[in-house]
């Protein structure tokens, strides 16, 4: 389908030119951005014109952060102005949905996935669903299990042991596969970013010293906070929070509200049981060291552990990146849009407004440079050959609300299988 749409007279944030919003015409043709013109040249006949003054229009929202296990998540990201998404572990089920959504038999962000979660001997997780590696050749089958699937990079915890460690890293880089994740525990960090590991998961993650903080930034690693998700230990465990209290909760099915408050409940008595209180201030400034030097940060949620609403909980990450972390408004929506774009190797085709870019944008009913939260005032969005006004994506949402557990289709965090063989755990 080639159909001509015309957006006329917004204002344009094309993430390329800075800070700067100017009124012109978008035209999309063919599920890709066809130009942009001054305001006023004649659409030809039978072309979709959409009004869009007093509207900005910006690029599709990406959450860096994600674990899209669940069906109903899909139309909460698209509710939100996310077009696409980075899953942070992805087993077969999840290529089968990337291609069912790029096909179009299934509605939801694009998906962006690692492989599985790879780890080492950990005894301070219980029930640890991780895949472990003991081996060379777990790391072989690993790599394979990750291409075989498409999946973009590995993503791997921190109690690998160093010597296989530096096999991963080193095999990983012949393959032209990315490594990111939870860092290191048993590793110099300084030497794991010079064996090629491209992100830091969580602040909570990077190392305590500053002058290595400072090394990883400034040596090109990228950083993806999680800001909201580490509050919500005090939050509700220390400060009496409660998950009704969120915006949107009663827009979940309610298997998953019920799932939560028993998630919830388990991990606030095992905290409380531990009298665990971390100085989160001191977790704050590890962040703050690292984009002193350096802007490569991603905004990501981790949705959907508890507290955290898929799609929604991006507004309040880039409030905190703002807020918190001291970003202005326009390098705060860099992070979620060329800022990923770049980091996953698709910058020529997402997170920017450009002719001949894919035609991923959203539009907004207000100007998020002045006010970050205005990044919640979805009017429309586009994703490809597809849009949907704010009205049929409050359906969506609405509908879901309604889903019965036996409705939605869940990934379980632990299949059986995931590299052909019987796991190793």
């Amino acid at each position: 389908m080639n159909r001509i749409t015309v957006l006329q007279k917004g204002k344009l944030l094309t993430m390329d030119y800075g800070p700067e919003l100017f009124e012109a015409d978008l035209w999309l043709k063919g599920g890709r951005i066809w130009k942009i013109t001054p305001p006023g040249e004649k659409e030809p006949e039978g072309a979709a014109v959409y009004d869009c003054r007093d509207c900005v229009i910006m690029p599709g929202l990406i959450d860096s952060h994600v674990h899209y296990d669940e069906s109903y998540m899909g139309d909460f990201f698209l509710a939100s102005g996310i077009t696409s998404v980075r899953n942070m572990r992805g087993f077969k089920e999840h290529a089968g949905w990337r291609d069912e959504i790029k096909a179009g038999k299934r509605r939801g962000p694009w998906v962006y996935s690692s492989g599985p979660v790879y780890d080492g001997e950990d005894p301070t997780i219980p029930d640890n669903d991780n895949v472990i590696l003991h081996t060379e050749e777990d790391v072989e089958a690993a790599i394979r299990y990750t291409k075989e699937n498409g999946f973009l990079w590995m993503k791997t915890y921190p109690s690998i042991e160093p010597e296989l460690y530096r096999y991963l890293l080193r095999r990983c880089r012949q393959e032209n596969l990315p490594v990111c994740g939870h860092m290191t525990k048993k590793m110099d960090h300084r030497e794991l970013a010079d064996l090629g590991y491209i992100c830091c998961e969580h602040t909570s993650s990077l190392p305590k010293d500053p002058e290595t903080i400072r090394y990883l930034a400034e040596n090109g690693m990228w950083f993806c906070p999680t800001q909201v998700v580490c509050e919500t230990l005090p939050d509700y465990v220390w400060n009496g929070k409660k998950l009704s209290d969120l915006a949107h909760y009663e827009d979940l099915p309610l298997c998953v509200r019920e799932r939560w408050e028993e998630e919830n409940r388990v991990i606030g008595e095992s905290y409380r049981e531990q009298n665990v209180h971390p100085d989160f201030q001191t977790i704050i400034d590890r962040g703050l060291a690292f984009l002193r030097y350096s802007r490569r940060v991603m905004a990501g949620t981790d949705c959907p552990y508890p507290g955290i609403v898929p799609g929604f909980s991006l507004a309040d990450e880039l409030e905190r990146l703002v807020y918190v972390f001291g970003l202005t408004p326009y390098e705060a929506l860099c992070a979620a849009t060329c800022n990923p774009a770049e980091h996953m190797g698709i910058v020529h085709q997402k997170g920017k407004l450009l002719p001949g870019m894919d035609s991923d944008l959203v539009i907004l009913g207000g100007n998020p440079l002045e006010d970050i939260g205005n990044i919640r005032k979805v009017r429309r969005v586009f994703q490809g050959e597809k849009t949907w006004s704010c009205n049929e994506l409050s359906q969506f949402v609405a509908a879901d609300s309604k889903l019965k557990k036996e409705e939605i289709e869940f990934i379980p965090c632990k299949p059986e299988e995931t590299q052909g063989e019987e796991r190793t755990s």
